[in-house]
């Protein structure tokens, strides 16, 4: 829902817009009538607060998920390069150029979004599952287990972290959360507004805050258009040790 640029951008317009028209309409009802708190004001701020901290939970734990699927990823194809070696030679090196290639490929994957990358994994894939299962009738038994094993670890987590970045907190949550912010910020500019003298800086606060918090929000749920990314320093060293040794 807050996917776009544009989105968020109207969404800060509209915070901004929600405190100045508390303010406004505070001024309009002080000329009429006299405002008595009525001692809920506190508990709504606090439900809002609520709201956004497991808004705020649910998108970064999300990201410690991906973090944890590369982590995986990275053990995986190290494990499956070092199990590789136990065979002959000539599939060391087939091993150790699929691998290179593959997590070039998604590290490239990874910057442009090319879908074609999943196409050529899969046909990777089935070609070396093909070798295995040959190599496991000459014999090979015990180190082709281990390298299945380690292949299909691989392969699993890759698909989970992809998808995984595709996963958005609930539509229904997000606007929840934009329409219970504005309707605070409506009550952050009257409680303001509506004294003898107004005084902007919990408004202005509030509209930094609410408008940051959105922001980081809106970055952890989307990792392919944010700012908030996971880091590949993990798969690249794993890519540069398969490449020297």
């Amino acid at each position: 829902m807050l996917d776009s640029l544009w989105v968020i951008s109207l969404y800060i317009v509209l915070l901004f817009f929600s405190i100045a028209g508390g303010i406004w309409y505070a001024a309009y009802y002080r000329k009429r009538s006299r405002w008595e708190s009525s001692g809920v004001e506190n508990s709504i701020v606090g439900i809002f607060g609520l709201i956004i901290s497991f808004t705020f939970l649910q998108a970064g734990n999300a990201h410690r998920e991906r973090y944890a699927y590369l982590h995986k990823e990275a053990n995986s194809a190290d494990a499956l390069y070092r199990y590789s070696r136990d065979m002959p030679d000539s599939f060391r090196l087939y091993t150790k150029k699929m691998l290179q290639v593959f997590l070039n490929d998604q590290l490239a994957y990874e910057q442009s979004g090319d879908i074609r990358f999943f196409y050529d994994a899969k046909k990777q894939s089935d070609t070396y599952w093909a070798n295995l299962t040959a190599l496991k009738k000459q014999g090979y038994n015990g180190p082709v287990d281990k390298i299945e094993e380690y292949f299909d670890q691989l392969q699993d987590t890759v698909s989970l972290f992809a998808y995984s970045n595709y996963e958005r907190t609930p539509a229904f949550v997000i606007f929840l959360l934009v329409i219970v912010s504005m309707l605070i910020g409506i009550l952050v500019g009257f409680m303001n507004g509506v004294r003898e003298k107004i005084h902007y800086m919990v408004p202005v606060i509030y509209f930094v805050t609410v408008s940051l918090t959105m922001l980081v929000i809106s970055d952890l749920n989307n990792p392919r258009l944010g700012l908030i990314k996971p880091s590949y320093y993990h798969l690249q060293l794993t890519l540069e040790y398969i490449r020297n040794n």
